[in-house]
């Protein structure tokens, strides 16, 4: 199917395209949450539980979109958010999203997971790039990353907070759904994976196109210096340690740009990550990937905000899936939002095109959205403009 980057009008086109793009198994990995996926699904359903109160009979002929993170001007309140092992799904892989995300204006967060070293990646970005750091192996494994980031000239260190063990995965599919990715380069895991990869020959074809190769985790290096590859520890060694509050002030006097904490949902969590000296925080339940049940992040987001939007800047994550949900989040608080599988997806089904394309979507969108309410500036938003009908929370 030709020009499908063209054929996607929403995030869930992307998704289907994606799925019909790549061998089961891969799309799986990318596409399901934890669990029985309760708080994936939770996630989409706050936002449906947010409705508008729009003033009519005003008009503006342009609307204002620009907005800062920690003193970086993008062109509207979207951010890309980490993904790692992008390059498995589509080989342009994280290069292809950064190059996206620069011709919008706005920001990328590399994943700690990134198929691709952070020199290549700002190599070919042309707006500012994040770090996200997952703390592999504690201070002695994190000190040389960081390090290594700041040489590289990443603007900003995003610490993930809420990774506490690995996610376990597609739990909630009946048992004949569930099909395991290959675990090795092998003969028998070759033969294994053939049925899958052979059904999805545009994504075999490009997947081969630069060799067939054991997948990198690209910033997570062995002892002689080489990045290791998912099949001899990469990903296991993310969960070897998970930063706790003594380590933030740590990390902050190695790291000389702005820190930013992800995967709060609490606001006294808040008070303490600003107190420990964040610049920003991410309210976020990793989209569900981490611990099943946890609550909706869109609900945390008030409590958040009140807590601490007057000390810091309060970013959102986890559930967007179009440009009125970044709308929501802002008249709640934030002040940008992260995109998750809503990039993620059209980056699957149609590489850098498909994440140039879904940003056009999300930019008319949220401009569209702005002029049905009567705002001429994202920043005017305030939750006057909003219907909440979550159910009453007790203390």
């Amino acid at each position: 199917m030709r020009n499908i980057a063209a054929r996607i009008q929403t995030v869930d086109d992307a998704r289907e395209f994606a799925r019909q793009r790549l061998p089961k198994s891969i799309f799986q990995y990318y596409d399901c949450g934890s669990g029985s996926d309760v708080t994936t699904r939770a996630n989409l359903a706050a936002f449906e539980q947010v409705l508008f109160r729009p003033h009519t009979a005003t008009w503006y002929a342009s609307r204002e979109l620009r907005t800062t993170v920690v003193g970086h001007e993008i062109s509207m309140p979207v951010v890309i958010s980490s993904c790692g092992q992008l390059a498995i799904g589509h080989r342009d892989g994280e290069c292809g999203v950064a190059r996206a995300a620069g011709r919008v204006k706005t920001l990328m967060i590399l994943s700690g997971a990134s198929s691709t070293a952070i020199e290549k990646v700002i190599a070919e970005a042309s707006g500012p790039v994040f770090y996200q750091l997952y703390y592999f192996g504690g201070r002695d494994a994190s000190e040389p990353i960081i390090e290594r980031v700041q040489r590289a000239g990443a603007k900003a260190l995003v610490l993930t907070v809420d990774s506490a063990a690995p996610s376990r995965g597609p739990r909630h599919l009946p048992y004949r759904e569930r099909v395991r990715a290959p675990q090795g380069i092998g003969l028998w895991e070759a033969l294994r994976f053939a049925p899958q990869a052979l059904t999805r020959p545009a994504w075999l074809i490009d997947y081969l196109r630069d060799g067939w190769r054991a997948p990198e985790v690209a910033m997570c290096l062995d002892e002689q210096g080489h990045a290791l590859t998912r099949f001899d520890g990469g990903i296991k060694k993310m969960y070897e340690q998970t930063p706790q509050w003594q380590d933030i002030a740590w990390i902050r006097e190695r790291w000389k740009g702005p820190l930013i904490i992800k995967g709060i949902l609490r606001a006294d969590d808040a008070r303490r990550a600003v107190d420990e000296g964040a610049d920003a925080i991410v309210v976020s339940n990793h989209g569900g990937n981490y611990m099943d049940g946890s609550m909706p992040a869109l609900r945390a987001l008030p409590d958040v905000v009140a807590a601490v939007g007057h000390k810091t800047e309060v970013l959102f994550d986890s559930g967007v899936r179009r440009g009125i949900d970044v709308i929501r989040a802002m008249a709640l608080g934030a002040r940008a939002v992260l995109l998750g599988r809503a990039y993620v997806w059209p980056h699957l089904a149609a590489g850098e095109a498909g994440v140039d394309h879904i940003l056009a979507l999300f930019r008319q969108q949220i401009d569209d959205g702005l002029a049905y309410l009567g705002v001429k500036s994202i920043h005017e938003l305030d939750r006057s403009y909003l219907d909440i009908t979550w159910p009453r929370q007790h203390p």
